[in-house]
């Protein structure tokens, strides 16, 4: 089957193309430079502007949106993009879509949250049969929280907040999985194996790394931290195995 992965090059995407070359499919990572991915042979295509979707898309048995925004403030990789994909997609007669975004979206107030929310429904009211992967927060999320405040002195964590950190890889496995022998259902989650404060987080990778500094509150926008203590983040539905202090190993 030829899986068409929109974002193919970035750090969810590469891991679908991976996880669906495992399991015998054929990727095609679409990105605006269009580089080959883990032996992928690459497509470009911009997905604000539509450039190269079409061609991107013909042939695809289905396609995987793993899209992000380099500017947290900038939504329309989520908006425009997603419109333009499933436009194209609809033109050239792409049946299915796979769609990976965030546990919670819909209760949280956070804008990006809600873009990204914008960005299922885009698909869900399509003419593809449309199912969406809902993620927790990857292990890479607070890390670079962490490794943002450390050179200054500080470690920055969010008072309150609980995360399910989930490994990437997982992640991606079920994706692979549901895009090529979908499921029938309109949302799948998946989070981490255990749920922990953002606090313990921060102290275990202190541990790990020998990094240095004050653990203090982030600067973190209200909306945000509403959302981390809200459980909205949180499933019971599928868990990862790999654990916040196993994938610090791994990295190291």
């Amino acid at each position: 089957m030829r899986i068409v992965v929109i974002g193919g090059s970035g750090n969810a995407g590469s891991a679908i193309v991976r996880a669906i070359s495992r399991r015998g499919g054929t990727p095609v990572p679409v990105s605006r430079s269009g580089k080959a991915i883990a032996g992928a042979a690459g497509a470009k295509a911009d997905i604000v502007t539509g450039a190269g979707l079409d061609a991107a898309l013909e042939g695809a048995d289905a396609l995987v949106d793993a899209s992000n925004s380099r500017n947290p403030i900038d939504p329309k990789p989520f908006t425009v993009g997603a419109r333009a994909i499933v436009a194209a997609a609809e033109r050239v007669g792409v049946p299915r879509a796979v769609v990976l975004s965030i546990l919670g979206v819909e209760r949280s107030r956070l804008t990006y949250h809600r873009r990204k929310r914008e960005q299922e429904l885009i698909y869900l009211d399509s003419a593809l049969d449309a199912s969406v992967v809902r993620a927790a927060q990857f292990h890479e999320w607070s890390v670079d929280q962490f490794e943002a405040g450390s050179p200054l002195g500080v470690i920055p964590v969010a008072l309150g907040g609980r995360l399910q950190p989930v490994a990437v890889s997982e992640v991606a496995e079920l994706v692979a999985d549901e895009a090529l022998e979908p499921s029938g259902k309109r949302f799948l989650e998946i989070a981490g194996p255990q749920v922990r404060l953002s606090r313990e987080l921060a102290k275990a990778w202190q541990a790990r790394t020998g990094a240095r500094g004050l653990i203090v509150n982030g600067p973190f926008p209200p909306s945000l931290l509403d959302y981390l203590r809200s459980g909205a983040n949180l499933s019971e539905q599928r868990k990862g195995r790999i654990t916040f202090e196993e994938w610090l190993e791994r990295r190291r």
